[in-house]
């Protein structure tokens, strides 16, 4: 056993938690799935720790993951529920996860039955960016032989839907795979559009940066948006600080050059609007 005086060497044990804290391509729920298998490992393996090194541990591994994802919701609503549950004195760390575990991948499994049903046989569906939630309903429509195609365009700089495309055509789902700036082509003839979302309250959502063109071009075209998620997303408000959504500017220009500034946003906050609907933990509700 070891205690562990900073985050160096917490990585030199851990460097998974590492790789988590730099990775861009990830959706919300793939992130929070392997910070779920690090903090399980860490608590284990640590399990000698007083109740008070443990709330601190936990404290330490959350001001890290939100320093490096701060527009995810998910981060925030785990915190709570493993210091709220901890601190009843009944269960242990990986006890408290496990059963998170277990309720978040049912709904999730709930939210991607209720989205492949959307999804009818000759149906031309867009997407956008890569979220798990979205990848798991449409592999579940093609495992009810349903023949569908799905539209998407790259997601530059970093390229998730062209990972998105990778994956799906491995299931031999057809891709239609665009230019981002052919955005309104590839989705001018879709019947449907499917993306994830990072956070979510009453009146919107923040999602990859081109969500925003999105609905405005299902709205404009009358295509219904479907945001596809589980309540661990939830939160009351909008993202109040956007300050660390400034990514590096050598994923768009290699070179430094005087009188260019690069801006490399990944997030945006968009509005629900017609036609479409959010659904969560498998309930779809229209807006």
């Amino acid at each position: 056993m070891f205690t562990f005086p900073a985050r160096r060497v917490l990585m030199k044990y851990y460097p998974e938690f590492e790789t988590l804290l730099l990775e861009q391509e990830a959706g919300a729920t793939t992130l929070l799935l392997k910070f779920l298998n690090i903090l399980t490992r860490y608590f284990t393996e640590n399990s000698d720790f007083s109740r008070e090194e443990q709330v601190k541990k936990i404290q330490f591994f959350y001001e890290k993951v939100t320093e490096a994802h701060p527009l995810m919701a998910i981060f925030p609503n785990l915190y709570k529920v493993i210091m709220d549950t901890f601190q009843k004195g009944e269960q242990t760390v990986p006890e408290i996860i496990e059963i998170f575990r277990e309720a978040l991948n049912e709904k999730i499994d709930k939210t991607a039955e209720t989205a492949s049903s959307l999804i009818k046989d000759g149906a031309r569906v867009f997407s956008f960016s890569h979220s798990s939630i979205v990848r798991k309903s449409l592999v579940r429509a093609m495992q009810k032989d349903i023949t569908f195609t799905v539209h998407t365009t790259e997601c530059r700089p970093v390229n998730e839907a062209v990972n998105l495309a990778k994956f799906l055509a491995r299931y031999e789902i057809e891709v239609m795979l665009y230019t981002d700036s052919a955005m309104e082509k590839a989705i001018e003839n879709c019947d449907l559009a499917m993306v994830g979302t990072d956070w979510y309250w009453k009146e919107g959502f923040v999602n990859k940066i081109g969500t925003g063109l999105v609905s405005r071009l299902c709205r404009e075209k009358k295509i219904p948006l479907y945001i596809l998620t589980d309540s661990s997303k939830k939160m009351s408000s909008p993202p109040k600080d956007w300050s660390k959504d400034n990514h590096p500017a050598s994923l768009i220009l290699a070179e430094s050059i005087p009188n260019i500034t690069v801006f490399n946003p990944y997030f945006e906050s968009i509005a629900f609007t017609k036609p479409g609907g959010i659904i969560i933990n498998g309930e779809l509700n229209r807006f």
